[in-house]
């Protein structure tokens, strides 16, 4: 950054020292033709005049009139009252030059140098032979080298244009690019006047296109997305590409008036589910947007684009294709979520962490046959914090790894409790997606049953389907090394994503766990009364234990064991609980079983 500053200021010298030269050479003539000449010497005053206005005009055609007009004062003069040699050598030589400023890298120069040779012609007789060649080579090799010289560095600075150009494009839709973006919004600042909207606007289903249809497709339709975006915007905003499937839009408008943006989101929105013909193949472009004001932000242009993304998020959550504006509540969630990142890092050191466990329970013994670990978070301000809030928070910034481990360590040390008082519960602790792709799951394992000194078929990982879809390989690997380690593994919430069969086959998995979407009505709907049957009998077939999550009823309970399911869990027997409550509804179970219609509320469990 610092040498780049210093690089602009270099260049402004440059200039400035440029100008005083043009400056100079225009003074120098100017003043040579009004003193030399011997008649109508205040005519001469129109020369600066001209090339000044030459100088500073914008369009290229006022430019030419100009630097005629300024030749015709000066040849003109020559030949109604010519000057001597020895003035004309003196001063006039700048003439050309003052041509290269006004038209830098033509010809120009070149042609007046030779004009002014030629002038020389009118009182030749005057002129010695030897004296006339002299300053005729002199004035034709400083302007022509002059001329040369300067068309090259314009040939340069056209060149370093177009590099700079190339650099804040992007290739494939001929937006500016993330960089112009940064650059554009750097220096921008909200006032009483002026305002600026920020809309953000992401594609959907471009991984799939590109999955499907292969990458070249993929080019095109967002070639296509950009060319419907800025057709849409118009010439009230600026499109920018950010990089991957999002488009971004900045609008400057008037404050109180922001008409210019309610136009520009109206005009995306009736364009969502435009339909585009590319390779022969008809495409539905569908998207959702955010946008935000830089005065919501105050200036700060960090939070800004914060809030933007906050906005699209939110619209994500629908699939209207509407444009999301940034409001109140959005804002009081964008509070929340910072607070939430920022104290999540000192949870664990403030014993704020805590876990509960629910009971698993044996659908024919009815007998609680293990537990599974759920994490829970208590902030003295912000109270107890949901874990959809908190889990997500720590994903996306990596937290998750250090409060995974000590998950892991803590629900081992209580399972090696529960042991010492005659308990053999086999604990489930859920890992993230993340910890498995960016953590030693093994080594953490391996690592504390080895400390406290637990046997590895005391404990179960659970993981998602997403989790091994999105990185299959690696978790086969380290599943299977769990298991070589005595580890079971069990998928939680089947059925609620990709389902496919083809891993339950390659993956190393002993539970499946049928998620409660499916239980809620399997008792009145057949429908998932259905896949209910299906997935125990998959279960069943491929020799893996089967686990019905939120069972709440007694028909659901008797549906399930009817249907041969293995364990249940559930509020109908008891809410995720403290260790201190668990152990006393494991003394419960050890001198009586639930009865297959009873109500577990009877032994006084809250919630924890």
């Amino acid at each position: 950054m610092e040498n780049s500053i210093k690089s602009v200021h270099h260049r402004n010298a440059f200039l400035i020292a440029l100008r005083c030269a043009f400056l100079f050479s225009v003074a120098s003539i100017s003043y040579t033709l009004i003193n030399e000449h011997q008649h109508l010497n205040e005519l001469y005053i129109l020369f600066p005049i001209s090339i000044l206005m030459a100088y500073f005009a914008r369009r290229h055609q006022t430019k030419v009139v100009c630097s005629l007009f300024s030749l015709f004062v000066v040849f003109a003069g020559s030949i109604a009252d010519p000057l001597s040699i020895d003035t004309v050598e003196e001063s006039f030589i700048l003439l050309p030059l003052c041509y290269i400023f006004i038209f830098p890298g033509s010809l120009w120069p070149i042609a007046v140098g030779l004009a002014l040779v030629c002038s020389y012609l009118i009182d030749y007789s005057s002129i010695a032979h030897d004296e006339f060649l002299e300053d005729a080579i002199e004035v034709i090799f400083i302007t022509t080298f002059a001329t040369v010289m300067t068309y090259f560095q314009q040939k340069s600075i056209k060149q370093v244009q177009l590099y700079k150009k190339a650099s804040l494009t992007d290739y494939l839709t001929k937006l500016s690019n993330r960089q112009s973006f940064f650059q554009q919004i750097r220096d921008l600042e909200a006032n009483q006047h002026t305002d600026y909207a920020l809309i953000q606007i992401g594609l959907k289903r471009l991984k799939a296109a590109n999955d499907n249809l292969g990458h070249g497709y993929g080019d095109e339709l967002l070639r296509k997305f950009a060319i419907l975006i800025r057709k849409a915007v118009g010439e009230h905003g600026r499109v920018f590409r950010l990089g991957g499937n999002e488009l971004a839009i900045l609008v400057e408008f008037d404050v109180g008036d922001n008409y210019k943006v309610e136009q520009i989101i109206a005009a995306l929105e009736s364009r969502n589910d435009t339909v585009c013909n590319i390779y022969n193949t008809c495409y539905t472009l569908r998207y959702n947007g955010g946008v935000a004001t830089l005065s919501q932000a105050e200036n700060n242009k960090r939070v800004w684009c914060k809030n933007v993304d906050a906005a699209e998020s939110k619209a994500k959550l629908n699939d209207e294709g509407k444009i999301q504006w940034y409001d109140d509540g959005l804002m009081e969630e964008t509070i929340r979520h910072q607070k939430i990142e920022s104290e999540l890092k000192a949870a664990i050191p403030n014993n704020q962490l805590f876990l509960v466990y629910q009971p698993k329970i044996d659908v024919e013994s009815n007998q609680i046959i293990g537990a599974e670990v759920l994490l829970r978070w208590e902030h003295p301000e912000l109270g107890l914090v949901s874990p959809l809030e908190f889990i997500s928070v720590a994903e996306k910034t990596a937290q998750i790894i250090p409060i995974g481990r000590w998950v892991i360590e803590q629900a081992i040390k209580q399972a090696k409790v529960w042991q010492g008082q005659g308990h053999d519960l086999c604990v489930a602790v859920n890992v993230s997606t993340v910890q498995f792709t960016h953590d030693d799951i093994y080594q953490c394992i391996s690592e504390n049953l080895a400390k406290h000194d637990l046997a590895a078929k005391y404990l179960q990982v659970e993981i998602t389907e997403t989790s091994m879809m999105d990185k299959r390989s690696k978790v086969a690997e380290t599943c299977k090394q769990l298991q070589q380690l005595g580890v079971s593994v069990a998928i939680d919430d089947f059925g609620i994503e990709y389902s496919s069969l083809n891993y339950l086959k390659h993956l190393p998995i002993d539970t499946i766990k049928i998620d409660k979407s499916f239980i809620d009505d399997c008792v009145t709907d057949e429908i998932d009364h259905m896949i209910v049957r299906t997935i125990i009998q998959i279960g069943h077939n491929l020799n893996k234990q089967v686990v019905a999550e939120g069972v709440e009823t007694d028909q659901q309970l008797e549906l399930l064991r009817r249907e041969e399911c293995t364990q249940f869990q559930g509020y109908l027997y008891s809410k995720p609980v403290l260790p201190e409550q668990f152990t006393r509804l494991l003394e419960s179970n050890s001198q009586a079983t639930i009865e297959p219609e009873g109500i577990p509320h009877r032994f006084g469990i809250s919630a924890g």
